[in-house]
Order: C-alpha cells, then sequence, then structure tokens
C-alpha cells in the first residue's frame, strides 16, 4: 500500500511540475488552464493510462525505463538483454538495436501459451542479475507488460519496461535496426 501511495505521489508531483512548467512561466491561470499533455484538452484519458501503468508496475514488480535512458544505455553498451514482444513481422521492419525477438500476447498473461514462455525463457539466459528489457509497440500495449512479468516471476532482478516501445524510440529520433 505504501509503494502505491508513493508512486502516485511521484505521478503527481510529476504532473504538477510539467503543468507548471507548461505555463509558459507567466503564472497566468488561463495559460495553465488550456495546457495539458492531451492535445485537446481532455486528460482524462490520459490520466486512466496512466493509472492503469502504474497498476502494472506494482503489480508486476518491474522497473520502467524511459526512451532516452534506454537510448544512453544501448549506446554506452551496456551489458543487457533486450526483447522485443511484438510479432517477427513487426520486429523485422524495425527494432530496438540489439532487440531480440519473442511474441507474447496483446491480451494479459492469461493468454500467453505454452510456447509463447518458452521461447521468451530462451532469450533470457542464465544470468538472473544482467538487466532485462522489454518493449512492444506503445504504452497502452500489454505485450512488454507480460513479458516483464514473466520475467520476474522466473526470477529475474532487474527487469525493466519501456512503455512507449518501438513508437517512442523512433518518435524521439532514435535508429531502429532493421
Amino acid at each position: 500500500m505504501m509503494k502505491r501511495l508513493l508512486t502516485l505521489s511521484m505521478v503527481l508531483v510529476i504532473s504538477a511540475a510539467v503543468l507548471t512548467g507548461c505555463s509558459g512561466g507567466n503564472g497566468s491561470s488561463s495559460a495553465l488552464n488550456s495546457v495539458g499533455t492531451s492535445v485537446d484538452g481532455n486528460e482524462v484519458a490520459i490520466e486512466q493510462a496512466s493509472m492503469k501503468l502504474v497498476d502494472a508496475v506494482q503489480n508486476g514488480g518491474y522497473e520502467l525505463i524511459g526512451t532516452e535512458e534506454l537510448n544512453a544505455w544501448v549506446t554506452e553498451g551496456k551489458e543487457m538483454i533486450i526483447i522485443d514482444t511484438m510479432p517477427a513481422d513487426s520486429y523485422a521492419k524495425g527494432r530496438i538495436p540489439g532487440a531480440l525477438n519473442a511474441e507474447l500476447p496483446k491480451t494479459g498473461m492469461a493468454d500467453v501459451t505454452a510456447e509463447q514462455r518458452e521461447a521468451f525463457t530462451a532469450l533470457l539466459g542464465d544470468d538472473k542479475d544482467v538487466p532485462v528489457v522489454v518493449y512492444c509497440g506503445f504504452v497502452a500495449c500489454e505485450r512488454s507488460d507480460v513479458g516483464a512479468v514473466i520475467a520476474k516471476e522466473l526470477g529475474y532482478n532487474n527487469v525493466y519496461r519501456c512503455p512507449g516501445g518501438i513508437v517512442a524510440w523512433e518518435n524521439a529520433g532514435y535508429e531502429a535496426e532493421k
């Protein structure tokens, strides 16, 4: 419960900082009221997605890594296992450099087949302390959550989910491997 409150508090503090930073610095309430993270000004969908992500992370017991930090890890050659959980055709079109591929269901843990679990597990290796980064297509996709949960269930200690996935990677201007 404390971890959930701490995470929720962090989300609220970050949201407040973003809104304050986006106000243009003049402190006018009209600027603050019209600016947010949603293009149409409706924050409900973004709030719901944020809460769903926080809930998944807390329930899964893994960490999040942002696109920028993952790019730094890739650039510096940090030892890690990166797994793209999208279908093979998506993986072939473009992936985060060094990523391996094991397709997982986008519908959640209940739909993981024995073959999918086995293929994913085979990519993890024996070192349970090496960082494992899983990603899929975008924040709302659940494939990366499924992979992170499987890795945690198998006893891997440093499991990260990159929620923006390949879409955020490419949107950030980072080169995708093909």
